[in-house]
Order: structure tokens, then C-alpha cells, then sequence
């Protein structure tokens, strides 16, 4: 998918991997008492969610609309949607658990969100190998 020539998906990422790398930390300082981040963390989350779904839509439409995508590219580019899915999902289901803004996030939701973070790092990752070594998303000319 393209805005004015470039591609939206790239652009829109960069806000849910910020967003949703800095929830743990949030809810880990108010889990450790170290600050009432809770609320910090609850705002951060949900705009992550929003900002990952976003992502999401414009990272199918780049998916559909590859030109003779090789095995080794499709393959690639599955596992990059596979990792992103369960991201989303960890967040989502942190996002429930945690009660609220008001809701002072637990263990678990911390666990949940480090995990999400993890493997929000592997779909980063397998977004750049896409790019670098297939040339997904490369205007050549």
C-alpha cells in the first residue's frame, strides 16, 4: 500500500513498536513501586493496539499486491505475519487482563507484555530481512 508513492506500511510501524516496547517498562515500574505508571502504561497500550492494527491492515495489502513473490520470500513474509499476529495477540490479552486504567497491572500482564515485546523484536527483525534481503516493498527502477 502507497501514499503519494511511498509505502504506508514502514511509516506505521514505528509508532506500535515504540508504543508497545515502553508498556512493560511502564507497568514493570509500577508493579516494583517504583512510579504509579499504570495509567501511562494503559494509554500507551491501547494506542499500540490501535497503531499495530493499522499496521497489520497496510502489511496484508503489501502481502496481496507482491509482484512473483519467490517461495523463499512468501515463506518469509508468513513468519513476519505470524510473529506480528502473536504479538498483537499477547498485547490484546494483557490489554483485558489489566482492568482498566485505573487497573494496576499483575504479574501475568507484565509476563504477557514481555513476551509481546519479544516477539515484537523477532517481527522487527524478519520486517528488515524482507526489505534487506528479498527487496519487499523496493521501488526498483
Amino acid at each position: 500500500m502507497r501514499f503519494l508513492g511511498h509505502p504506508v506500511h514502514p511509516l506505521l510501524v514505528a509508532f506500535p513498536i515504540a508504543l508497545l516496547a515502553l508498556t512493560p517498562l511502564w507497568d514493570g515500574a509500577t508493579l516494583l513501586g517504583l512510579a504509579k505508571l499504570a495509567p501511562v502504561g494503559y494509554w500507551t497500550e491501547l494506542a499500540g493496539l490501535v497503531g499495530g492494527g493499522l499496521a497489520l491492515v497496510t502489511g496484508l495489502a503489501d502481502f496481496i499486491g507482491l509482484k512473483e513473490p519467490s517461495p523463499g520470500l512468501t515463506n518469509a513474509a508468513l513468519r513476519h505475519a505470524g510473529f506480528a499476529l502473536t504479538t498483537l495477540s499477547l498485547f490484546v490479552v494483557a490489554f483485558v487482563l489489566r482492568g482498566g486504567p485505573a487497573g494496576e497491572p499483575g504479574a501475568l500482564v507484565i509476563a504477557l507484555e514481555l513476551g509481546g515485546a519479544l516477539a515484537l523484536a523477532v517481527t522487527g527483525w524478519l520486517g528488515g530481512h524482507l526489505v534487506f534481503r528479498f527487496g519487499a516493498g523496493v521501488e526498483r527502477r
